[in-house]
C-alpha cells in the first residue's frame, strides 16, 4: 500500500495510513514528493512508530539516510536515486525496492540485488506527475515468468482490474487514487484484501 496525500490534502498521510493499518494492510510505502525533506522526515518518523505498533512493514521512497535513522524496514529506489548495490552496501539489512517500466530493467534491478521489483504503470495513472509508458497485463505476466524475485504491480491499479493483477503472477499490487479517494479508507482496503484473496 502506498500512502500520499498529493490527491485528497484533506487526509494526512497518517490518517491514511492508520486507517488501512487498521483493516489488515501490512506495507505501508511512504511517498511523499510534495513535502520538503524535514517535513519528510518528521512524517516518516510517526509512521514509523505507527507501523511498529502494527507489526506492519514501513518502506521510505527515495531516501536511503531517512530510512535508516528512522528505523523502516525498507527503502524503495527510482531510477534517479541511490543504485541498488551501493545501497545494499550502506544498509544490508534493509529491504530495496526498486521502480521499474521496462522488462529488462526488472532484470537489471533483479541482477543488481533488488529484493522486490515494482512494475509498471499497468494502467493508465495520474499519481506520477509525468507520463508514464503503460505496460499492460501481458508484460507483467512476461515479467512475472522471468524475474524471480517478487513483483509488485504499480500504476492505475483499482477493484475491478485487481484479479487480472494477481493472475498475471504479482506477489503484491500498491495503491494510491484506488484507496486515498475512497469515501472509507478502511472498508476500501478491506475490500481490496478481500478482493486479492479471492482472486
Amino acid at each position: 500500500m502506498i500512502a500520499d496525500n498529493s490527491i485528497v490534502p484533506h487526509k494526512t498521510h497518517l490518517e491514511i495510513a492508520k486507517s488501512s493499518l487498521d483493516a489488515g494492510a501490512k506495507i505501508i510505502q511512504f511517498r511523499a514528493k510534495n513535502l520538503d525533506r524535514r517535513h519528510f522526515f518528521k512524517t516518516a518518523q510517526s509512521l514509523a512508530r505507527i507501523c511498529e505498533s502494527y507489526n506492519a512493514l514501513l518502506i521510505v521512497n527515495d531516501d536511503l539516510e531517512i530510512a535508516l535513522e528512522i528505523g523502516a524496514g525498507g527503502v524503495h529506489l527510482g531510477a534517479d536515486d541511490l543504485p541498488i548495490e551501493e545501497a545494499k552496501k550502506q544498509a544490508p539489512n534493509l529491504i530495496i525496492g526498486r521502480s521499474t517500466h521496462s522488462i529488462e530493467e526488472a532484470i537489471i534491478a533483479e541482477k543488481a540485488g533488488a529484493d522486490y521489483v515494482a512494475f509498471g504503470a499497468i494502467f493508465p495513472t495520474q499519481t506520477k506527475g509525468r507520463p508514464t509508458p503503460i505496460q499492460g497485463i501481458e508484460k507483467l505476466k512476461e515479467v512475472c515468468a522471468k524475474v524471480n524475485k517478487p513483483i509488485v504491480a504499480i500504476g492505475g491499479i483499482k477493484r475491478e482490474n485487481l484479479p487480472q493483477i494477481r493472475h498475471a503472477g504479482a506477489s503484491s499490487a500498491a495503491f494510491i487514487s484506488e484507496i486515498v479517494c475512497a469515501e472509507s479508507i478502511s472498508d476500501r482496503v478491506r475490500e481490496l484484501i478481500k478482493i486479492w484473496k479471492q482472486s
